[in-house]
């Protein structure tokens, strides 16, 4: 046994030589194996491992719960390991939250994990998760419901989610029986949790009943689902990759919180790809860790609608919405209208616009000849034929632009919706107006109002320097 871990830590450098490693002990059969274990190998091999062994009484057993903290500081005792006991109410902690049981156990108990690893300095946390374990989660996963990535199980090693403290499971290839052997002959007596025997736990069902199922249909079964999660873990891999390097492609923005993808690019991908993408995605602009495979189908669904534009708002106060040929990822509130605003316009000079996170230059000029080069984001007109003060402002309702060849102009919101200019910066564009009468329409349209002819003496020559966060309207 000692042996076998020791290969397994050295070949995946689970842990190294003069690391602080934090253990989970619950007193049960698995995690007494694993600190008995580690002390055994720090003490043959000189690491000099410095280990804290972190037990909680969750507040669910009474007496029996007390017990099992009394053997764990007794066994740390006996191996010169420093324990650090925790009791929390958990089942309070599940009123308040709404989670179930194992769920918030879990958190409850990371937290403490976490609490000293950071006290202690740890590099690492040792869990004793092993191979009856692991096809235990695999199973739980398919009949629930998962992906490709599911089916992979546990990781050997992961970063949690803060304090850049790394999981590490050194038994993962291990069985429950060769762990029970080990105690046995090391004069260990675990205590034996009394949940373990509870089906009202759907995964003990799975233990206690369907898994002595599949051992009669073959006893190696254990041994071929982890072959076959094994090579799932490898195909995994690839495709993760695979699918970072597309997404890379169809992106338009990323920022901290929020993501803009080219929805024609995301379609042309295979929809394998496109579902890990989506994946990929809702990881990096939520707080959330995991994401079930219905979020990520809505998530497909809404992309490939026929309707010009879709919201979808998902766990942690996250909305996707598909604007114009575009699929915005971004937090809840990121899109709500901002209030109105108005701002002379300096002639010359220029001014910041914070509403709308732009610069306007302005320039008069005697005459103007590079219009071959006049970009989307540059106006001249005539100056003297300009109806009154100029204003920068956001859109109003009832604004119509006067095109050239038209009597009645166009309706601004109807410009905008033609344009395909996405609804949440359509309250932030910044346009040139004056008075009433919107002029220019940065980056889309100018009106007929004070153009250039022949006879024009003075220019006004306006540029908006549109920043990166205008990518999405205008790319």
């Amino acid at each position: 046994m000692l042996a076998s871990v020791h290969n397994e830590i050295l070949r995946e450098r689970l842990l190294l030589p003069g690391e602080t490693v934090v253990v989970g002990v619950s007193g049960g059969n698995d995690s007494s194996a694993l600190l008995h274990i580690l002390v055994s190998l720090n003490e043959q091999y000189h690491y000099g491992w410095k280990l804290h062994a972190v037990h909680l009484n969750h507040g669910f057993r009474g007496e029996e719960a007390r017990l099992d903290a009394l053997y764990a500081r007794e066994l740390c005792e006996s191996l010169g390991v420093a324990f650090h006991l925790f009791e929390f109410d958990v089942p309070a902690y599940m009123e308040q939250t709404g989670k179930g049981g194992q769920e918030a156990s879990r958190d409850v108990r990371y937290g403490f994990y976490l609490r000293v690893a950071k006290e202690q300095g740890a590099a690492k946390l040792a869990l004793a998760h092993h191979a009856d374990d692991q096809v235990e989660t695999i199973l739980f996963r398919l009949v629930r419901g998962t992906r490709l990535h599911g089916l992979t199980g546990m990781p050997k090693r992961r970063w949690l989610e803060e304090g850049g403290i790394e999981l590490v499971r050194p038994l993962l290839h291990k069985t429950r029986q060769e762990l029970e052997a080990y105690c046995r002959e090391n004069g260990l007596a675990p205590r034996e949790d009394s949940s373990n025997h509870s089906r009202k736990y759907k995964r003990n069902l799975l233990r206690l009943d369907v898994m002595p199922l599949l051992a009669q249909v073959n006893e190696r079964y254990r041994e071929h689902i982890l072959e076959a999660a094994e090579a799932i873990r490898q195909d995994d891999e690839l495709l993760e990759r695979l699918a970072r390097e597309q997404l890379q492609k169809v992106l338009i923005a990323q920022k901290q919180d929020e993501i803009v993808l080219d929805l024609e690019a995301f379609q042309k991908c295979d929809v394998a790809l496109q579902r890990r993408m989506i994946t990929l995605i809702l990881g990096y602009v939520s707080k959330q860790t995991e994401w079930s495979s219905q979020h990520v189908e809505a998530v497909l669904h809404i992309s490939g609608g026929s309707r010009p534009s879709a919201q979808l708002h998902l766990p942690g106060e996250l909305v996707v919405n598909r604007v114009y040929g575009r699929i915005h990822f971004c937090p809840k509130g990121r899109e709500e209208r901002i209030h109105m605003y108005c701002y002379d316009l300096p002639i010359p000079g220029s001014i910041w616009i914070e509403e709308s996170k732009v610069w306007v230059h302005t320039k008069q000029l005697v005459r103007f000849t590079d219009w071959k080069r006049l970009q989307e984001n540059e106006a001249v007109f005539d100056a003297d034929r300009l109806p009154g003060p100029l204003f920068l402002r956001n859109r109003r309702p009832g604004d119509r632009l006067a095109l050239f060849g038209t009597a009645s102009g166009k309706k601004l919101k109807e410009l905008l919706i033609d344009q395909k200019v996405p609804r949440a910066w359509r309250d932030r564009l910044p346009l040139l107006a004056a008075g009433e009468e919107v002029l220019w329409v940065p980056g889309l349209r100018r009106s007929a109002t004070a153009p250039v002819t022949e006879q024009t003496r003075r220019l006004l020559y306006v540029r908006v320097e549109f920043g990166e966060d205008w990518r999405e309207v205008f790319s």
